[in-house]
């Protein structure tokens, strides 16, 4: 975690930058703490900053976390895009998009940061509005039936986040044989589910 604030950083910042500040503290905040014992108060002590400059821009904890999620899901859905419009053309796709998918590790820990109602209530959110993103770049539309599978191997990700064992760290080799494995994983679980000739 970062550490105090220095006073050059307390300075008075032009309101995109003091906005953007708050989120990367909060975001620093949830992932090393856990997203419920975080206050208000805490994101601004942690800044050095006033609970009400906190407040001028966020009003509330839960209202920081859903711009943080969307930002990570943006910049997310930037960077898988390409692959899933050729998602068709590639010989082993999902090994190809969970390579990015398990590089994707401060959404992975942000999603793992909370265990509450309400925070879980906002990662099941997350899912569905990752879906509906992942529809609209998979070409052709017949590929769209895999996205579910996508969600399940990033359901055994957030579970491996949760003790930051498997995904911290890994180089680019353990990166593509990790993503191999889910991929096997993932086909398996395509094969089983596809309608048998009876």
């Amino acid at each position: 975690m970062s550490g105090p604030v220095s006073p050059t950083q307390r300075r008075r910042l032009p309101s995109a930058d003091r906005r953007q500040q708050i989120l990367d503290g909060s975001e620093d905040l949830f992932t090393h703490q856990g997203f419920e014992a975080i206050s208000m108060g805490d994101i601004a002590a942690h800044l050095g900053i006033s609970r009400p400059t906190v407040y001028a821009y966020f009003t509330s904890t839960a209202d920081i976390l859903a711009e943080l999620l969307d930002q990570r899901l943006s910049e997310f859905e930037e960077r898988l895009a390409p692959l899933l419009r050729d998602l068709h053309e590639q010989p082993r796709p999902f090994a190809t998009i969970l390579g990015q998918l398990i590089q994707e590790r401060p959404l992975l820990t942000l999603l793992q940061s909370g265990s509450g109602p309400a925070f879980t209530e906002r990662r099941l959110a997350v899912f569905r509005d990752l879906e509906t993103r992942l529809h609209q770049h998979v070409s052709p539309p017949a590929g769209r039936a895999r996205v579910p599978y996508l969600l399940t191997c990033l359901t055994l990700l957030l579970q491996a986040t949760a003790t930051h064992a498997i995904t911290a760290n890994l180089t680019a080799e353990q990166t593509g044989a990790l993503a191999e494995t889910l991929d096997r994983f993932v086909q398996a679980g395509i094969q089983g589910a596809a309608p048998r000739d009876t």
